[in-house]
């Protein structure tokens, strides 16, 4: 069963710290309701003993489903630390392949930096969709509206809620307030054809090469553009 850690925690009101127990991971089939519980935004909730200020504690949480096959590494971090803990997670990646017997296949682990990305990520790999081809339509959505969805302040999410056979809906969220500001629809259709498109072969590399990995981010691509674009200017 997975069970939680003891971890000393600071309350972000009074910054007393206190014991609390926290997940580190995420079972699905050893505690399938720890599934709801980080969905629902009822994971890791703390209540401080002194001030009795209740909060979300943000840290590191491996989320794993056996049964649908995918495994996602969350590490809660602004966007100046992406690029070295990037470089970390490949290096230990590789460590865990070079461990395993020879033919055993590498688990496949996703890699977001928030815990929104974390539920984005649950729920998309979940309907089946294809991380890299809905980061190329986010891509699409934020150079077609320019000015009015400025990457350096807002970041499009995934409305898994509200999709439908017809359409994919994204929330538009404000990354200083955290606030939702909009929201945004796909054609369903569309998708499914940027999907077979880069399911080709002449196809494929150019989507692997705009998403290397192992963070897939349209929002990190365009601001990699930017600052590219500062510098040559």
């Amino acid at each position: 069963m997975t069970e939680p850690e003891l971890h000393n925690i600071a309350c972000p009101h009074c910054g007393k710290e206190q014991d609390a127990g926290i997940y580190d991971a995420v079972i699905v089939q050893a505690d399938p309701e720890l599934r709801e519980r980080l969905l629902e935004g009822r994971l890791n909730i703390v209540t401080c003993i002194h001030c009795e200020m209740t909060f979300r504690v943000e840290s590191s949480l491996v989320y794993h489903d056996a049964d649908r096959g995918f495994m996602v590494h969350c590490i809660p971090a602004p966007d100046s630390r992406h690029a070295a803990l990037q470089e970390a997670f490949v290096s230990n990646m590789r460590e865990v392949e070079g461990m395993l017997p020879e033919g055993v296949e590498p688990p496949k682990v996703h890699l977001v930096f928030s815990r929104v990305e974390l539920i984005e990520r649950i729920c998309l790999l979940e309907m089946g969709l294809d991380e890299r081809v809905l980061e190329y339509v986010k891509y699409l959505m934020y150079v077609r509206n320019g000015d009015r969805l400025p990457a350096r302040t807002t970041r499009l999410l995934l409305d898994a809620r509200d999709s439908t056979e017809d359409a994919l809906y994204f929330v538009v969220q404000d990354m200083v307030s955290g606030k939702l500001e909009g929201m945004l629809e796909y054609d369903r259709k569309a998708y499914l054809a940027l999907e077979e498109m880069f399911d080709h072969d002449e196809s494929t590399p150019n989507l692997l090469e705009l998403f290397p990995g192992p963070y897939i981010s349209a929002r990190s691509i365009l601001l990699l553009e930017e600052d590219e674009g500062e510098v040559s200017d």
